[in-house]
């Protein structure tokens, strides 16, 4: 008698898990149908040449751009970031930080490192020139002027910097460890009921 019960207590679980499967059958595929259909999108002209230029590379460029640069004061730091091609919004030296403002204009194509490295080489040409700052703070825009990151720059790394206790490269990974952005959210043209 106590293998029929088993038997059919089992019996009974497979009859209520079929009867629950086939009740949610159809669920999943109404979920579907609510997302836009996926479009292949071509990736041949957005591939890189190669060899791939590494990030570190790409700051270090643009530190030792500035190295033979005379930074005097915030303004000729914002004219030759201007002269370099970095678009500066803003300059100010708020509780002894510099802030600096950016426009990023090639943020799908270019990324900003190629602003931030120009950035931290100006910063180490200023500090050069004695000036005085626990660290830069940079607020990286788009071309809306609206934030969408931000990097930082300590004074005792740039200091090790000058003082040649750090190659540019170094100095440039422990500045893009700084770096926080959002990311760009993809451009879906769908209604949610449709």
């Amino acid at each position: 008698m106590d293998g029929s019960l088993t038997r059919r207590r089992l019996l009974r679980r497979g009859c209520v898990g079929l009867t629950a499967t086939t009740a949610l059958a159809g669920c999943t595929e109404e979920i579907g149908e609510e997302l836009p259909p996926t479009e292949k999108e071509p990736v041949s002209e957005r591939v890189p040449d190669l060899p791939v230029t590494e990030r570190t590379e790409i700051l270090e460029e643009g530190i030792a751009a500035f190295e033979d640069v005379e930074v005097a004061d915030t303004d000729a730091f914002e004219e030759e970031l201007d002269r370099y091609g970095v678009a500066i919004e803003s300059v100010e030296e708020e509780l002894e930080v510099l802030t600096v403002g950016y426009i990023e204009r090639d943020r799908r194509d270019a990324g900003v490192l190629h602003d931030v490295g120009p950035i931290a080489g100006a910063y180490a040409s200023l500090l050069e020139a004695e000036y005085d700052a626990e660290a830069a703070e940079i607020t990286i825009l788009d071309p809306d002027s609206t934030t969408f990151g931000a990097a930082e720059i300590e004074t005792p790394i740039a200091e090790r910097y000058n003082r040649d206790e750090l190659t540019a490269k170094e100095y440039g990974e422990l500045v893009a460890g700084t770096i926080e952005t959002r990311r760009l959210s993809p451009d879906v043209e769908a209604e949610p009921n449709e």
